[in-house]
């Protein structure tokens, strides 16, 4: 496997040698004791002083800050690098280097996924002529990639890991009251429309914390309530509470799968999705036209059948 390291910027300097090595050992590292790792695609990995200049340069999105990024093309993909980021954490304890080395190495099992399931979804076109498919997929596929990556990467993590267990602790303190907030005011002014958009970005990212987290204990072969039973007291006196086994048994079943397709993914994820919505206050589904009916229920009344 011969990949090409591009160094973009002036700031990177005779730092460029040294960055390239650590790259090499990384990948044949890696490669080595993950052998089924897929990345015959992988053909340049640019380092960039100026990550979101390099972005823009490469895709044309405005992006203010980042620092691993796959970039998917029809034949071949590349690994845009935020040149700074790595050499500081390389100049680092051990705790940065290995964060960035895990960072690395989650990256290169999300490329190993979305290619191995490019082309195997005949329908995906069908699906997103659909605005409800076409609204929930992006969050499906997000939340399958989280996923697959922490549970695939489990064995670079650095120790004392919280596994996103606090951002995920945060979220559900702070995502009920802000969910019932922006129903009560979405409702005053009969703005459903903007109330899904709003909320959308609220519940995938919820969504993606939740994968994440999962995947990462699928990995470790750990329970919640083993690994911290304070956060397991939180999730079941929480919405997200009757969601998180049936949506860890769902993922179990597709990584197991021998074969999977962005479509078939999204068809098994998608009644998660939805019950997502549910729990935070929007029961949603699809409309007679195929777009997304939308119904707001007050937060302090029943909660909807999952």
């Amino acid at each position: 496997m011969e990949i090409k390291v591009e160094c973009r910027g002036a700031q990177i300097g005779e730092a460029g040698g040294m960055l390239t090595q650590v790259l090499d050992t990384l990948l044949a590292r890696i490669t080595e004791r993950d052998r089924d790792l897929s990345l015959d695609e992988l053909d340049t990995i640019i380092l960039a002083d100026d990550f979101a200049d390099a972005l823009r340069v490469e895709t044309g999105e405005q992006m203010s800050a980042g620092v691993v990024r796959a970039l998917h093309r029809p034949d071949s993909v590349c690994l845009l690098i935020d040149a700074g980021h790595m050499a500081s954490a390389l100049a680092g304890d051990a705790d940065q280097v290995a964060g960035f080395v895990h960072l690395f190495h989650r990256e290169l099992c999300r490329i190993h996924d979305a290619r191995e399931r490019l082309g195997h979804s005949a329908s995906l076109d069908l699906l997103l002529d659909c605005e409800f498919d076409r609204q929930l997929l992006p969050i499906a596929e997000s939340m399958w990639a989280e996923y697959f990556s922490t549970r695939r990467a489990v064995w670079s993590l650095p120790q004392g890991s919280d596994l996103m267990l606090t951002h995920l602790a945060d979220l559900l303190e702070a995502l009920p009251p802000a969910m019932s907030e922006e129903i009560v005011l979405h409702l005053g002014t009969n703005d459903i429309d903007g109330l899904f958009a709003r909320s959308c970005g609220r519940i995938a990212h919820l969504a993606q914390t939740v994968a994440h987290s999962q995947g990462y204990l699928a990995g470790l072969e750990r329970s919640l309530a083993k690994i911290g039973p304070e956060y397991q007291t939180l999730l079941d006196a929480s919405p997200l509470g009757p969601i998180w086994a049936p949506l860890m048994h769902r993922f179990g079943v597709l990584f197991a799968s021998p074969s999977r397709s962005t479509e078939s993914i999204y068809l098994a994820l998608q009644p998660d999705v939805s019950a997502l919505f549910a729990a935070f206050g929007l029961r949603i589904r699809r409309a007679e036209d195929g777009g997304v009916w939308v119904d707001p229920f007050p937060p302090t009344g029943d909660r909807p059948e999952q």
